[in-house]
C-alpha cells in the first residue's frame, strides 16, 4: 500500500535570511535538495516532489527573493548570494550529503554550488540549462520579465497572461505556479511574489554577472544527469553533448513534448527519467 506523504512548511534562518522550504517525505530516506529557476518557487516541483517522497527526503526550497523566502535586502541575487544560502543552509539543518536537482536559474546554482562543494553531493540533476545557453532563448525570458504587467484584477487574469506562453503546461500546473508566484496587493489587486528588483534590473538593462561554468564540469565527480527539452529556446543540444563529455560521470536525457519548463510541460516523462538516475 502506497503512504501519501504531505509536505510540510519549513523557515529557516540563514545568516539573517528567513528561507521558506516545503520538506516532503522521511528524514530517514537520503535527502535531495530541489531549486527552482529565475521565476520558479517550491510548490513548482509539487508533482516531483510527491513522486520522489516515497524514495526520498524532498527538501524544495524557494530561493532569496521568491516564494515565501526573503528578499535580498541589499538586492544582491548574483551567484555567489545563491550559493552561500545553500551552504548555509545545509549548515543549519544539518546536510551533509545529498542530491541536487536544480532547473534554467537553480542548475546555474547548482553547478556554482558543485564548484565549491562537490564533495558534498551523492547525484546532481540539471535540467535545462548550461555553460552556454541559446541568446534567443535567454532574450525570451527577459523580454516576458520587461513587459509583465505589474499587477491584474484577479489570479484568473494572471493565468490567462501567462498561459499564452505555455503551449504545454496543463491547466492544473498553470494555477499552481501562478497562485505561488502571486500574492494580493493592499489595493486588492494581483502582484508577482518576487521581489520587484528581479524584473526592475532587467528593465534598467543592468548587466548580469557571468561564471564561466565549463571549467566547473570535470570537477563534479558525482553520476550527474543534464536533462532538455526537444522543444527548448534555452539549451541547445550541442552545448549539452559538450556537458556530457566534460562531465566525469555524464549522462543525457531528452523529454519529448516540452519547451524550456521541462518539468512542468511533460512531469510524466522527466519523473520516469529522473527516477530512472536517482532510484
Amino acid at each position: 500500500m502506497s503512504i501519501i506523504v504531505e509536505a510540510q512548511d519549513r523557515t529557516v534562518d540563514v545568516d539573517g535570511l528567513s528561507m521558506h522550504y516545503l520538506d516532503w517525505g522521511n528524514p530517514t530516506k537520503p535527502t535531495i535538495v530541489l531549486l527552482h529557476g529565475l521565476r520558479g518557487h517550491a510548490h513548482s516541483w509539487e508533482d516531483v516532489s510527491e513522486a520522489l517522497s516515497p524514495d526520498f527526503h524532498v527538501l524544495a526550497l524557494d530561493q532569496r527573493g521568491r516564494g515565501l523566502t526573503d528578499w535580498a535586502k541589499d538586492g544582491d541575487y548574483g551567484i555567489d548570494a545563491f550559493v552561500g544560502d545553500l551552504v548555509g543552509f545545509c549548515r543549519v539543518v544539518g546536510l551533509e550529503k545529498f542530491s541536487l536537482m536544480g532547473h534554467s536559474m537553480g542548475a546555474r546554482n547548482s553547478m556554482a554550488f558543485a564548484d565549491k562543494r562537490a564533495d558534498m553531493l551523492e547525484k546532481l540533476v540539471l535540467s535545462e540549462f548550461g555553460p552556454e545557453i541559446n541568446p534567443k532563448g535567454g532574450q525570451r525570458i527577459a523580454k516576458e520579465l520587461i513587459d509583465v504587467p505589474e499587477e491584474f484584477d484577479t489570479l484568473d487574469d494572471a493565468i490567462a497572461y501567462m498561459d499564452q506562453f505555455n503551449r504545454y503546461a496543463s491547466d492544473r500546473v498553470m494555477h499552481r505556479r501562478e497562485l505561488y508566484a502571486t500574492r494580493e496587493l493592499p489595493n486588492g489587486k494581483i502582484g508577482w511574489r518576487y521581489d520587484i528588483e528581479i524584473r526592475s534590473a532587467r528593465r534598467r538593462g543592468d548587466p548580469i554577472a557571468a561564471l564561466d561554468l565549463w571549467p566547473v564540469l570535470p570537477k563534479i565527480a558525482c553520476p550527474t544527469l543534464v536533462v532538455r527539452a526537444t522543444e527548448t529556446d534555452v539549451l541547445d543540444l550541442d552545448v549539452a553533448h559538450r556537458m556530457i563529455e566534460n562531465l566525469p560521470d555524464g549522462r543525457l536525457v531528452e523529454i519529448e513534448r516540452a519547451e524550456h519548463m521541462v518539468f512542468e510541460d511533460n512531469p510524466e516523462d522527466f519523473i520516469a527519467a529522473v527516477r530512472g538516475f536517482l532510484v
